[in-house]
């Protein structure tokens, strides 16, 4: 019976001219579906009434479609209470032209009642309450055949501590909302989902009208895109009379996969052979997808309190752990244990003193222009942590000893006829053999001008030279004349060695250059550090602050990339516990550097014979420790807000540990020809400029061009490495180095260091490789791992050579090895399993998000940020210590490798 007036209701219409339009009205029910045939000459006024009991819920508009296009469409205006909304079909969604549509109208609570005026109040009520009215109409002069329907929703209330299964489909976004309860002040909100279809969930406050369309929740929602997972932390501050949940699916993927995965790979067979262009299909069927919404307690404020106090617990009770040694070393049997065998200066009497004083400032050919190196600190040359009481010794440049006052005394321990010192005392007798007291100045002098012995194997020769005099006339004492062999006057035969390198190397050859000098350059290292991390993190502070104000402004979580089924906000972060469990780096770095500082302190008064131990300098050790309390500044910095536009800062100090590692490394047995701070930091900031082509620009060229760099740039090394800094890229060195090898042949001058370098390049050559053909877009975190690897098969190689060469650490060196790999492991595990990945795009960084893992509080890369703020405090005092065992035995005698 409808149908047929309906039918005779057309007919009149076309009778009627086309400037007449007849206006029809009627009373319909909800949940009922109707149907009407609409043309430009017939317009229905559709009057819904519910009953008092369901007025106060949200009404539900479906409307479908048979014909019409998107020039003249047919109107459909929806009007309550409470506002009015207008739509058209069909409409176009992307490449899909859709015939269905489905709008959610925002209930009568959803007004400020007490905003409103008492006339107005008086109307609203004598419409009725939840009464709608539905106007439809079109301007196509064809007739359309259209359904819909009004239905009341009840099942969009979002329950605490449940789940709520949705379905969406593409013109048909869900609504649901929640109010929070009177105790209540944060809640979270988590997604998840079975397909990969592209959604975006948004979250807006409990208002009207409500943002169904992508265009609209653009303008005035948090939102974020969604695939299989997502999460949000919702507070009551921000939205008081609580929020609506909206769920929209995207025409396409493009927004949640690369553009690259949806491009279609026979695109071009397809046009050559249909002749078609990319004209979507005209009546493509609608997307849809199955979610489910859970509604789940936030963290209280206990919660938090006990996540970060647990740390800053962790951190201190490592404090107290290393000040307790400290104050146990005090105790006899303890400070047996861990007393290092060293060789201390002796101290002039003094009389002595004031003798070389009067002299030095008599003699005008003594005095010496400072060099541009020098500095005032006089700390000394030792790497071990306890020592006896003794006097001091300096080297000049060229290895000969000063008449300092360590030169001039009355007695002498010569260890062997070949070994010629000055006054020293041993701490333990064991360490010595051959020990002859010479107690008259006269048979030192005899016995240092007798002494020309070559130091079998060691490339160097001890000359006696003669003792220097004063303007008196008075000797100051034997001093000792380090020569390699390499420079005495050498036949150039088939035997001669290139470089004029002698065959075995040793720390006494490779530290000619007074200490002073050697601590002035390990000292820029730590000054330069400052520099560079000042004027860095200045803008990266000022850069993360204004993503994190872009975030709250916008409303976009697809501009950070949390995990956020982790990320627990705080004041004015969004991501509170990454933040702070970066803590980590800044307390152990500044620990380090205590302790670093503690140990100069100590050689400062107690100071060492500089021919004997391995010649640390505390200034490269320090900016160990200051390098990863920087660490920690800009990872926190860049948990604020990560993207791949600011990942750089999360990284660019790790390259500076790992590069700083490997200078110390070499450093040890390389004083004088190790890299300078300037140079240093050069290669760094050419690695960051990398850093950044790669992740912004990328692609086949940035690839190709790092690849050649890569190989080119170690081969060279090795040649510098191998040759003991004495290659380098000119013509002259690479004849000296080519006319070398049919003289060696297949025997290698320092098979060793060629074997560890061979691998080396093996090593690096595979990783240039990898990176060629893979061409990540995680350019950052790929060299990274190349660094890394780096230095962890350098450190192996020097533990491995000095086992070999018969070396032995201490056994409290063992325990930081011990405890930095025992750290390291499971550190690198949680650090692989990331929660977060921002070379991809933000769904799909959301697919890796999980749950909190301890405490409620921090996630796996949480754990990563503690664990390895450990696992490099561990490996910095191995570095610190594990050459403590060398305190008592001569440079002559120290192997370099």
């Amino acid at each position: 019976m409808w149908s047929a007036a309906v039918a005779a209701l057309a007919l009149l219409a076309a009778r009627c001219g086309a400037g007449n339009i007849t206006v029809i009205s009627q009373q319909l029910t909800f949940d009922d579906t109707h149907e009407l045939v609409v043309n430009s000459s017939v317009e229905f006024i559709l009057s819904f009434a519910p009953n008092p009991a369901q007025g106060h819920l949200p009404i539900r508009v479906w409307a479908q479609t048979q014909g019409g296009d998107t020039a003249r469409p047919l109107l459909l205006t929806a009007r309550r209470t409470v506002g009015a909304w207008t739509w058209q079909l069909p409409y176009r969604s992307g490449p899909a032209l859709l015939h269905e549509l489905q709008r959610t109208l925002c209930p009568d609570d959803s007004v400020d009642v007490e905003s409103l005026g008492d006339d107005c109040e008086a109307e609203a009520g004598a419409a009725g309450v939840g009464a709608l009215t539905l106007h439809v109409s079109s301007s196509c002069a064809a007739a359309a055949r259209v359904r819909l329907r009004a239905a009341f929703v009840r099942d969009w209330r979002l329950p605490f501590q449940s789940s709520t299964p949705v379905q969406l489909a593409q013109g048909a976004p869900s609504v649901h909302a929640y109010r929070f309860p009177r105790d209540q002040d944060h809640v979270r909100l988590v997604v998840d989902s079975a397909d990969d279809v592209c959604a975006t969930v948004a979250v807006q406050d409990y208002s009207c009208p409500i943002a169904e369309t992508l265009e609209d929740i653009e303008i005035s929602s948090l939102r974020m895109t969604v695939t299989r997972s997502g999460g949000m932390q919702l507070s009551r501050q921000r939205y008081p009379r609580g929020f609506y949940v909206v769920a929209v699916v995207h025409a396409s993927d493009a927004a949640c996969r690369p553009a690259a995965e949806d491009d279609d790979p026979d695109w071009l067979w397809g046009a050559a052979l249909a002749g078609e262009g990319d004209a979507p299909p005209p009546h493509a069927l609608p997307r849809t997808k199955a979610l489910t919404l859970h509604m789940r307690a936030a963290l209280t404020r206990a919660q938090y309190a006990a996540g970060a106090g647990a740390a800053l617990a962790l951190l201190a009770l490592l404090y107290a752990g290393v000040g307790a040694l400290v104050l146990a070393q005090r105790l006899p049997r303890l400070r047996a244990l861990v007393a290092p065998r060293a060789v201390l200066a002796d101290k002039p009497d003094e009389a002595t003193r004031s003798e070389i004083d009067s002299a030095m400032s008599m003699s005008p050919g003594r005095r010496r222009r400072r060099d541009s190196t020098a500095t005032f600190d006089s700390s000394d040359n030792s790497d071990t942590d306890e020592e006896e009481e003794t006097g001091t010794a300096t080297t000049d440049v060229t290895g000969t000893r000063s008449p300092t006052a360590a030169a001039v005394t009355t007695a002498a321990d010569v260890t062997t006829a070949a070994d010629v010192t000055t006054t020293a005392d041993v701490t333990n007798a064991a360490d010595v053999t051959t020990t002859a007291n010479v107690t008259n100045p006269a048979d030192v002098t005899s016995t240092a001008e007798a002494v020309d012995v070559h130091a079998a194997g060691n490339g160097v020769t001890a000359t006696a030279a003669p003792p220097p005099q004063y303007a008196d006339g008075s000797e100051a004492g034997p001093r000792t004349v380090y020569v390699i062999e390499s420079d005495r006057a050498q036949p150039t035969d088939s035997t001669s060695r290139p470089f004029g390198l002698p065959p075995r190397l040793n720390v006494a050859a490779l530290t000619r250059r007074r200490g002073r000098v050697l601590a002035a350059r390990s000292d820029r290292y730590l000054y330069t550090l400052y520099t560079v991390g000042l004027f860095y993190a200045l803008p990266v502070l000022q850069f993360v602050a204004a993503f994190q104000v872009v975030l709250n402004v916008t409303g976009s979580l697809d501009v950070c990339y949390y995990n956020f089924l982790c990320a627990h906000p705080l004041g004015g972060l969004s991501d509170f516990n990454h933040v702070f469990s970066n803590v980590g780096y800044l307390a152990l770095g500044a620990l380090f550097m205590l302790q670093v500082r503690r140990r100069k302190l100590r050689r400062r008064r107690k100071p060492r014979h500089e021919e004997y131990g391995i010649p640390a300098h505390y200034g490269l050790l320090s900016s160990l420790g200051a390098a990863m309390m920087m660490v920690a500044l800009l990872s926190a910095s860049y948990h604020v807000c990560p993207n791949a536009l600011n990942f750089q800062f999360d990284t660019a100090f790790m390259y500076v540990l790992a590069v700083l590692s490997m200078v110390k490394i070499y450093q040890a047995r390389h004083a004088d020809v190790n890299a300078r701070a300037h140079a240093t930091f050069g290669v760094l900031a050419l690695l960051i400029a990398l850093v950044v082509w790669g992740v912004v620009g990328g692609g086949p060229l940035f690839w190709s061009v790092f690849t050649v760099l890569h190989v080119f740039t170690f081969l060279l090394l090795s040649l510098r490495i191998y040759y003991v800094g004495q290659f380098r890229l000119e013509k002259q060195s690479v004849q000296e180095a080519v006319a070398a090898l049919p003289s060696r042949g297949l025997r290698p001058l320092y098979a060793p260091r060629l074997v560890m370098l061979l691998i080396a390049n093996a090593v690096n050559w595979g990783f240039a490789l990898y990176g060629l053909f893979t061409q990540s877009a995680d350019f950052a975190g790929h060299l990274l791992s190349v660094l890394l690897c780096n230095t962890l098969l350098y450190m192996v190689f020097y533990l491995s050579m000095k086992l070999l060469h018969g070396e032995r650490p201490r056994w409290y060196a063992w325990l930081f090895l011990a405890a930095g790999a025992a750290t390291w492991m499971p550190a690198l595990y949680f650090f692989v399993s990331g929660s977060s990945d921002w070379s991809a795009t933000p769904a799909q960084s959301r697919e890796r998000n999980h749950e909190c893992r301890v405490l409620q509080f921090y996630d796996s890369h949480d754990l990563w940020h503690l664990l390895s703020a450990l696992a490099l405090y561990f490996t910095f005092n191995a570095l610190l210590t594990w050459d403590d065992g060398l305190a008592a035995v001569k440079r002559t005698d120290i192997a370099v490798f």
